[in-house]
């Protein structure tokens, strides 16, 4: 029975692309019985696949029909090169080595035919995590096809068999597959398999250079191979071979290959052999090219048994016929080497004991030839019970497949059901997941409006007690005022009383004694005394009416004191800002802030540099004039408070400033401390970049690349806290590395300053 179309419709099964992840398939069609076992071979042939900077897994996955998904049968690691099994299997052998892994199943199943994947994951440039995958499908077929085609087969083996020197002659195919003998005796003749490429130079003069070679068994596996990346070739342990050698050239006027030899083959050793190669041309595309070799590994025979014997007492015939005219030339020259019948006459008893050894030979083979035929009528009478199980196994198997024919018509019965019980459930939990989206939704809403609604109460409370305290504030001014006028009129009542003096002083001196001129010198100094004392009255009047004035406009949120955790103030320098009172004793001025997403933060340099947002909203950025302004007349801390899947986080830097935009808000930041982990640091001493501003040092825009604006750094960043609110796409969102990674966001961040 063959695989569904709809099947391979959604599973292509291309194996061949530009690049270097092969999935290979032997044999592609199956039936009960008659196939002894189907391997499954995935590899990356030249240690590289295009895209991919670094390789981090190789996994086999086989199609669920049931679950409509890929089951992971072998998963490598190709940095520990462990292997990890994730499908038991009965019968099954598994082999796998640097980048790739082969599955053996003995006596496959209707069950093992499926679509077969390969998959290669990794990471690129940009450390996003890349896969790459290729798929095979195994076919089913019953037994009368699969016996036709094996019939068809045969023959066709046979034809090429007969025209193999034509056929080699004839082929225009770079890589050559050949062995010493396409029909070995067990354990009697060597074998031995060359694989090499040739005339690798097109009809432009480029020369394409060869990547790898291997040499692969239907059943064993691989059996050896040798690539650029491990130039020394490597063999499956499980083959004894008796050598393995190969030599990849990048000049074209020598051949690359790969060797292997046997040289007392066994019976398993038969079988399809296929080789593989793998280069790259001078344009960098790939080429691929495969070659199959049939072996047949015979059993010895009792012919064959005759045939040996028959050989060696040939050769001790020829031997005794070298014998024998030896005697006789000893015979004719006895007179010349009369001297030398002793030792003629040891070789004669040597002979003759070799003749015994012969006749024992003999004797040996005679008794053989008895055994063999023996064993042959044993080998019949067991035929003929093999015939006589196999007829009723037969009976047997039919009955199985009408009994499967029913179970298959249930179970695609109950899947059916399956499958909609399945989708009914889905559209159940999907509806739950989207009204408790709206619940929290909702109750977002109401929390943020009782928010709002608290802090108009509570603005409308700080707008009237600042408006008596201005009423109080002008009253007061005005008694000061009126207090200032006295006092001047006081001190020009006294100059004038000073100069009187002073007059009088001068002008009655002559006159005066020294006890006079004593008395009005004590008056001028009681005098200046008064008017000292009315001068500092006056000096610390106008001290209180400044710090009325500071309690209007408070010089930064440390002179702020609220019940509430956040507030808006009018600095005495007449910029608006939200502080925060409580965190950490308050005292800090915020200067970003996101909450919700309701305010977009992709915004270019102009509004940056001047700040956006709504301090209503709760989301808005100061502006990075304002935060130069301030950092530059002072020395602040920095705080980061953040908020992921519902624990809140924290990073504070001991020391924080910004500078002109002349120096492109250079960032300047200081000592680590927090549970949030440090992902500020590598920013450090980084220009300030938006989409239309590109002031970091990346090849390209990291504004644009990750939808934010931030003080980027070469390789972009490992914060983006001004990215796209709650984007999932890989170093987009709101990120913050240690907390969040690349591939979510965080839900709360605030940005805050502090004066030391």
């Amino acid at each position: 029975m063959l695989l569904s179309l709809e099947l391979i419709r959604k599973f292509p099964t291309d194996t061949r692309s530009s690049h270097e992840l092969v999935i290979d398939a032997q044999p592609e069609v199956i039936s009960l019985e008659l196939t002894p076992q189907l391997v499954v071979n995935c590899s990356i042939t030249d240690s590289h696949v295009p895209g991919l900077d670094t390789i981090n897994s190789l996994s086999l996955s086989r199609y669920n029909e049931t679950k409509k998904e890929f089951d992971v049968l072998l998963s490598l690691d190709t940095h520990t090169l462990s292997l990890q099994q994730l499908v038991q299997f009965r019968h099954a052998q598994i082999s796998f080595g640097n980048l790739y892994v082969t599955l053996t199943l003995r006596n496959p199943t209707q069950s093992d035919a499926k679509v077969y994947r390969c998959n290669v994951s990794g990471d690129d440039s940009l450390w996003k995590n890349i896969t790459r995958v290729f798929k095979k499908e195994i076919k089913y077929e019953t037994n009368l096809t699969v016996l036709l085609e094996e019939i068809r087969r045969l023959r066709e083996e046979k034809d090429r068999d007969q025209l193999s020197c034509q056929k080699e002659k004839l082929n225009d195919s770079k890589l050559h597959f050949v062995g010493n003998s396409k029909v070995v005796k067990e354990l009697f003749d060597p074998l031995t398999l060359t694989c090499s490429i040739q005339d690798l130079m097109n009809d432009r003069n480029e020369t394409s250079t060869v990547q790898s070679i291997y040499i692969l068994h239907e059943a064993n596996g691989i059996i050896a191979t040798i690539s650029k990346d491990q130039p020394v070739v490597t063999t499956n342990q499980d083959v004894n071979l008796l050598a393995v050698i190969g030599k990849l050239h990048d000049d074209s006027s020598k051949n690359s290959y790969l060797q292997v030899t046997w040289s007392n083959p066994k019976f398993s050793e038969s079988g399809k052999y296929f080789c593989g190669a793998h280069a790259n041309n001078a344009q960098g595309r790939n080429e691929h090219w495969n070659e199959m070799l049939t072996i047949t590994v015979e059993r010895l025979q009792f012919d064959d048994i005759v045939k040996v014997m028959y050989d060696i007492q040939r050769q001790v015939d020829e031997d005794k016929k070298r014998l024998q005219t030896f005697h006789e030339n000893l015979t004719n020259n006895f007179i010349i080497l009369n001297t030398n019948l002793q030792s003629i006459e040891n070789v004669r008893r040597d002979v003759r004991t070799n003749q015994e050894s012969i006749n024992g030979i003999k004797d040996e083979l005679l008794s053989n030839k008895q055994n063999i035929v023996n064993n042959k009528k044993d080998i019949n009478t067991a035929k003929e019970s093999i015939n006589v199980i196999k007829e009723e196994l037969l009976s047997n198997k039919q009955n199985i497949v009408n009994n499967k024919r029913d179970i298959d018509t249930m179970e695609e019965s109950i899947n059916v059901i399956r499958h909609e019980l399945l989708s009914n459930k889905q559209n159940i939990v999907n509806n739950k997941k989207d009204i408790h989206t709206t619940q929290e939704s909702i109750i977002g809403i109401l929390e943020e409006l009782l928010r709002n609604q608290q802090n108009i109460v509570n603005n409308k409370k700080d707008i009237n007690t600042t408006q008596d305290s201005i009423r109080e504030i002008q009253e007061e001014l005005l008694r000061n005022q009126q207090n200032i006028e006295n006092a001047k009129e006081e001190l020009k009542s006294k100059q004038d009383s000073m100069k009187s003096i002073q007059d009088e002083l001068l002008s009655n001196l002559h006159n005066m004694n020294i006890s006079s001129i004593w008395k009005v010198l004590s008056n001028f100094s009681t005098a200046v005394m008064d008017m000292k004392d009315d001068i500092d009255k006056g000096k610390t009047e106008i001290k209180q009416n400044k710090s009325s004035i500071t309690k209007l406009h408070p010089r930064s949120c440390r002179d702020v004191n609220s019940t509430d955790d956040r507030v808006v103030v009018t600095l005495a320098s007449g910029l608006k800002v939200m502080c925060d009172t409580k965190t950490d004793g308050g005292g800090w001025i915020i200067f970003q802030r996101r909450i919700n997403g309701s305010v977009d933060f992709y915004r270019g340099w102009q509004e940056y540099r001047d700040g956006f947002g709504d301090y209503n909203i709760g989301e808005f950025y100061l502006g990075n004039e304002n935060i130069y302004m301030l950092t530059s007349t002072g020395q602040y801390d920095l705080r980061i408070d953040l908020k992921y899947k519902n624990n809140s986080f924290f990073a504070q830097y001991s020391s924080f400033k910004i500078l002109s935009e002349k120096e492109k808000y250079k960032l300047n930041i200081g000592v680590y401390s927090g549970n949030a982990g440090d992902s500020f640091s590598r920013h450090n001493n980084s220009f300030f970049t938006t989409f239309d501003r590109d002031n970091d040092e990346n090849s390209s825009n990291c504004a644009v690349v990750y939808t934010g604006a931030w003080w980027y750094k070469r390789g972009c960043h490992h914060s983006n806290l001004n990215g796209k609110w709650g984007s999932s796409d890989h170093g987009k969102g709101v990120n913050w590395h240690v907390v969040s990674n690349f591939d979510s966001s965080v839900s709360f961040t605030e940005i805050k300053i502090r004066e030391i």
